[in-house]
């Protein structure tokens, strides 16, 4: 099974659900299951974004040594079996570009139908966020993968 997280830039809420995933799996020993990321504007400016998260991820023991921006695009729905993104940004996205549809990360997690967000570096309490936006995806991984295999069946 081949699993796609998209965000906007492909720089942030994707890339650490990339990685904490490919982390649980390493962790795990799931080889049956792919992981990868991507953006709707993937080739946008990121010099002023926060690179906060490959820190902590590291610091986690989350390999991310492997990080590459990637476009989303047509191809995608061809090389993934389940797309997945965080908002509903993304979702619309999708819909008006590709006539397609999309889960959000929230609604197979929690069965919720809302967005995985992070504020601006430069609002209080961005690094305690950012530290709780990986906690958040880190311990939701499981039960995504999980229940990724119960929509499958």
């Amino acid at each position: 099974m081949n699993i796609l997280f998209l965000c906007t830039d492909n720089y942030t809420r994707s890339v650490i659900a990339e990685f904490c995933a490919k982390n649980y799996l390493r962790l795990n020993h799931i080889t049956d299951i792919t992981i990868a990321s991507a953006g709707i504007r993937a080739s946008s400016d990121i010099s002023s974004y926060s690179d906060l998260h490959f820190q902590v991820m590291r610091d986690m023991d989350i390999d991310v040594s492997e990080f590459k921006r990637t476009p989303f695009g047509e191809k995608s729905f061809e090389e993934y079996d389940f797309i997945i993104g965080m908002s509903e940004l993304h979702r619309e996205f999708v819909r008006k570009e590709y006539n397609q549809d999309i889960y959000l990360f929230n609604e197979v997690y929690k069965r919720q139908n809302t967005p995985v967000n992070i504020g601006a570096p430069d609002e209080e309490g961005f690094d305690q966020k950012m530290r709780g936006l990986i906690e958040y995806f880190n311990n939701a991984i499981p039960v995504v993968i999980k229940n990724i295999k119960a929509y499958q069946n």
